[in-house]
Parts: structure tokens; C-alpha cells; sequence
């Protein structure tokens, strides 16, 4: 059996009573973390030129994008609710993809969700289903998928939010072959994007891609039924060859990826690369009550792919501070947190962190280099290091292994429904984002995804 077959077969075949309830529990919360994340993105200016585009377009009134009074086709609704699931990037990592998971499905589920009045279950199933492929091709492909400048959210994820899709409008494995085979020639997205509006889009463009796919394999639309493997399919196209993906096939729907250390949540709104060098400064600034004016430079450690990943070093708006290592150390130690409200023009522009990031220097200490790590250790899994040179003389160092909200130092149930109420509190009155916080709590009890819609929209 090829891996496009197995694939098929666990779109199709997986069972509810296959799935463990600790992957369920962690799909619910990983799926509320996401929501919240959307609803405040609709907020975001980027995604409000997305939203006019789609009005200006017109469509379908099918589905709804989360945070607006917007209704458009299943397909521009995965597209707008991607975007804006990513628009602050603020939504979660799967560490073996690498890539943002949930923002590639969430929008699919939604979509689908509400136009076919599926069940919160239906809905829970398929987001483990492209999950499991997505943390099952990641490997597949990577590093030099992610190396060569492809960002797996957008590719990987558009293969995931197909099977997704695939699951919930219930197609055979026949026509599920057929999806793979559509979604490969639709797979694009590259990394020189971050920093830039086109960042964020890419979840959306992978979320509209798999809807777009299996709504076409329905129809009966054909493709290469062995997309995979075959010789200018999806691994030889996009990684260096298949060598790999027999292993990766292996384990698809036995060892479920989602009950290991792969999904991250993220404390902070920026880059996931950010993560780690924010914790570093915030635990040396705090515990040491460092003063800007105290500082002579600050040595920033880390794995040898993350300054090509956040590699603005002279931001200039807050989108571009959210893929920077300068400024968010810079503004992590001078304002002690990083929020929302740490990411605008005005404060990526403020004198006070602008003379602060002059001193911090990215660096990639050998431990850290591509000769000691290349292909052993995921970028996403790197540590950082930082050392702070002190105007008195003194040298402070630290280390973060594995930063809040990693899957190894997991955030607790109640800083994940701060964070949501948070978002969500942006857009929706205080009543509503109750009630929105129980029905996905207790997703696996909705019997139309619909309702969920109604409380999301605007």
C-alpha cells in the first residue's frame, strides 16, 4: 500500500473510539486557544483589506467569518478565518510540521462545520485527522522542506486541511486520493513573506486550499491518485525525495502526534522563534531590575535557522516587530511583559527601545550551528541563551530550554481562557464570550456547528 493510500484509509476509517481522550482534550483547547486568536484578528488592519477584497468579490453567503458580520462562500470564509487566525501571530506551533496547525484547520472546521450542521464531535475528529497528516508530512519532508524556504503552514497545511475537509464531507478513499492529488498543485508558500501581511495569509490560503480541494474530489475532478510518491509529487516536489516518508507513514492513527510535546501555545503575539528570547529577557530583567541605561549589550543565542525566520533587525511597524529578535528583547526588558499592546507602530518607533535594540546582537553559538544541528535538531526545539553585558562590569547570563507554553511546559487551563478572553473580549461583549468559551469547552456535546457560528460572528 502506498502513503497515498494510507493516508485515504485513515481519512476514512479512523473511529471515534480510536481517538484517545487526552487528543480530544487537547484538540478542544488547542481549537478555543485558536478562536480567541481569530476573533481578535478581526480586528487587525491587514485583515480588514482581506475582508473588503472578499466583499468586493462577493459570494455565496455560506459561511461566517469569525469577529465580523461578513457571510461568503465555504471557501472565502476558510480563507478570511485563516487569516485572521494568524493575523497576530499569536496562534499555536506544531513542532514537528513546523508550522501553525490549528490556524489550517480551524477555518475548515468552521466553515464546513456550519454550511453541512455538523456535530462539535464531526468537527473534533477531522481537526485530529489533518493534524496527524500535518505532523506526519512535516517530517516527511523537513529539514529541507523548511530550509529551502517553503513555510510548511502553507504547504503542509494545505495537505492537512484537506484530509480535514475530506473527513467531514465524508468522501471515500477514492476521491480522497483525488483531493491529495488537487491540494499538492495548490500547495505554495514562502518564507521571505514574514514580517509582511502575506505571513498570516498563507493559513488562510491553506485552509481555503483544502476546502477548495475536497469539495472538487466530491464533484469527481481528478488528480494523481499516488501524490505522494509519486516521482513529481508532493515529496520529491517539495522536500528531497521519499526516503522518509514510509517511516512517517508507519505511525499515522497508532501513535497520535497530539499526545506528545508538538503543540505549542504562545504566551506572547509574535514569532514562535520569539518565544524563547522573551522568556530570557523577561527573567533577567525581572529578576535583576535591568534599566535600559544599565545595559552595554545584550547577546542573543540562537539555533542556526531562526535569524532567517525573524530576521527583521530594523523593524519599522508592528507587524514587522513581531518577526524581530531585536525589538521584542528590547521591549520585553523595558516594559517587563509582552501583550498586545507591545506590537503597535508607535511603540516599535519609540526612541526609548529604538536605542535599546541597537545593543542587541543576534548570535549562533556553536552548540547551536548548522554543523552541530543540521537535521538532529528542530529549530522550533532549539533552545536560547542570552548574555547581558552590564555598564558596572558585570555579566548576566540564562538559558530557556523550553519556554510557556511548549508542549513540554504546557500553559494551564487558566492562563489558556485568559488568553482567549482576552482576544475574544476584543470583538465580542463579555456575556457572548462566555457562552463561546463553554460551547468549544464542551465541543464534543454540539449538535450543529452552526450555533457556534452564530455566536462568533460580529
Amino acid at each position: 500500500m502506498g502513503a497515498t493510500d494510507v493516508v485515504a484509509q485513515f481519512v476514512t476509517s479512523v473511529k471515534t473510539q480510536d481517538l484517545p481522550q487526552e487528543a480530544l482534550r487537547r484538540a478542544r483547547t488547542a481549537l478555543l486557544d485558536c478562536v480567541g486568536c481569530a476573533i481578535a484578528g478581526a480586528k487587525y488592519s491587514s485583515s480588514g483589506l482581506l475582508l473588503d477584497f472578499i466583499r468586493d468579490c462577493g459570494g455565496a453567503p455560506q459561511a461566517t467569518v469569525v469577529g465580523t458580520n461578513l457571510r461568503t462562500s465555504a471557501p472565502d470564509a476558510a480563507l478570511a478565518n485563516g487569516m485572521l487566525s494568524s493575523a497576530l501571530l499569536y496562534e499555536d506551533t506544531c513542532l514537528i510540521m513546523p508550522g501553525h496547525a490549528t490556524a489550517t484547520l480551524l477555518p475548515v472546521l468552521l466553515a464546513l462545520g456550519e454550511t453541512r450542521h455538523l456535530s462539535g464531535q464531526a468537527l473534533l475528529e477531522a481537526y485530529i485527522v489533518g493534524f496527524e497528516l500535518e505532523a506526519a508530512l512535516g517530517p516527511a519532508i523537513g529539514p529541507d522542506h523548511y530550509e529551502r524556504g517553503w513555510h510548511a503552514t502553507a504547504t503542509v497545511g494545505t495537505m492537512g486541511a484537506t484530509a480535514a475537509a475530506c473527513r467531514l464531507l465524508g468522501l471515500d478513499a477514492e476521491r480522497v486520493r483525488m483531493a491529495l492529488g488537487i491540494a499538492t498543485s495548490l500547495a505554495a508558500g514562502s518564507r521571505q513573506n514574514f514580517g509582511a501581511m502575506m505571513q498570516a495569509f498563507h493559513s488562510g490560503v491553506a485552509a481555503r486550499n483544502g476546502i477548495t480541494a475536497a469539495l472538487l474530489a466530491q464533484r469527481g475532478f481528478t488528480a494523481d491518485p499516488a501524490i505522494l510518491e509519486s516521482r513529481m509529487g508532493f515529496c520529491n516536489l517539495y522536500g528531497i525525495g521519499t526516503a522518509k516518508l514510509d517511516a512517517a507513514m508507519a505511525t499515522l492513527g497508532r501513535d497520535f502526534a497530539l499526545l506528545g510535546p508538538n503543540l505549542y501555545l504562545k504566551l506572547y503575539p509574535c514569532g514562535f522563534p520569539l518565544q524563547r528570547p522573551i522568556d530570557c529577557a523577561l527573567e533577567l530583567a525581572t529578576a535583576h531590575d535591568l534599566k535600559a541605561d544599565d545595559i552595554e549589550e545584550i547577546r542573543c543565542g540562537v539555533h542556526y535557522l531562526i535569524p532567517e525566520t525573524v530576521f527583521h533587525v530594523n523593524p519599522q511597524t508592528g507587524l514587522q516587530g513581531r518577526t524581530s529578535i531585536p525589538y521584542c528583547v528590547a521591549r520585553a526588558i523595558i516594559d517587563r511583559r509582552m501583550g498586545l499592546a507591545q506590537f503597535t507602530d508607535a511603540k516599535v518607533q519609540d526612541p526609548a527601545v529604538r536605542a535599546l535594540m541597537a545593543r542587541v546582537k543576534t548570535v549562533v553559538p556553536a552548540e547551536l550551528s548548522r554543523e552541530a544541528l543540521r537535521g538532529k535538531v528542530n529549530a522550533i526545539a532549539a533552545p536560547a541563551v542570552m548574555e547581558v553585558v552590564l555598564r558596572d562590569g558585570r555579566t548576566l547570563n540564562t538559558r530557556v530550554e523550553q519556554f510557556r507554553g511548549a508542549g513540554e511546559r504546557p500553559l494551564s487551563d487558566l492562563e489558556v481562557v485568559t488568553k482567549f478572553r482576552e482576544c475574544a473580549g476584543m470583538v465580542l461583549d463579555a456575556p457572548r464570550v462566555e457562552r463561546v468559551l463553554d460551547m468549544i469547552t464542551h465541543l464534543d456535546a454540539l449538535g450543529d456547528a452552526a450555533e457556534l457560528a452564530v455566536l462568533l460572528a460580529a
